[in-house]
């Protein structure tokens, strides 16, 4: 019975061996590479545990078991190639060949000129000036101005409120962002020393 047992662990070590060769070669069908990549490891671990076991079982009954011994040490050596089976070709199969992979012609991973509603950045448009002087400030022109009510009518001269510096007129009303999904932006990180 023990030396069954041995001969079984250097027979599922021969297995790892040849099911990490068949998973290399079968890395583009979908299934069947990743059994075979996945299963060389479990082989070879499975090998050991029961060469293992046959070895301490025959520690027990007081007697040797080197057929046990060698299936341990062939299933820690096949054990090496079949995990970089398992995390190469394994791998590469599980995540490309049995996906679904279509490709679409304008793929957008997320992304808008204006941002997304899940968080992204959403750009205001520029503030909308007036080419009519506005001395109040209110974004409309002045009631006196001749030019307000027919644009093809010549101005009116300007008056000493419209000949003020630039810097000095109240900044344009920005225009409020379009209504929908918008998230305050993010919290700032705490400055130095806190």
């Amino acid at each position: 019975m023990l030396r069954r047992m041995g001969l079984l662990s250097i027979l599922l070590s021969g297995l790892a061996i040849v099911c990490a060769g068949i998973g290399v070669l079968t890395t583009p069908f979908p299934v069947l590479g990743l059994i075979f990549a996945f299963g060389a490891p479990a082989l070879a671990v499975a090998g050991v545990m029961l060469g293992g076991s046959a070895m301490s079982k025959a520690k027990r009954a007081g007697q040797t078991n080197e057929t046990a011994k060698i299936g341990v040490i062939l299933n820690a050596i096949a054990f090496v190639p079949s995990l970089l089976v398992a995390l190469t070709c394994g791998v590469c199969n599980a995540l490309f060949s049995t996906g679904n992979m279509q490709v679409q012609r304008d793929v957008r991973f997320g992304t808008s000129p204006l941002g997304s509603a899940d968080g992204g950045v959403r750009a205001l448009p520029p503030p909308q000036r007036s080419a009519k002087p506005d001395p109040d400030g209110t974004g409309e022109p002045a009631e006196d101005d001749p030019g307000a009510t027919d644009p093809n009518r010549p101005r009116a001269e300007p008056t000493p409120d419209d000949r003020r510096p630039q810097n000095d007129q109240p900044p344009p009303e920005r225009q409020a962002p379009p209504p929908g999904n918008t998230l305050p932006p993010p919290p700032l990180p705490p400055g130095p020393g806190k």
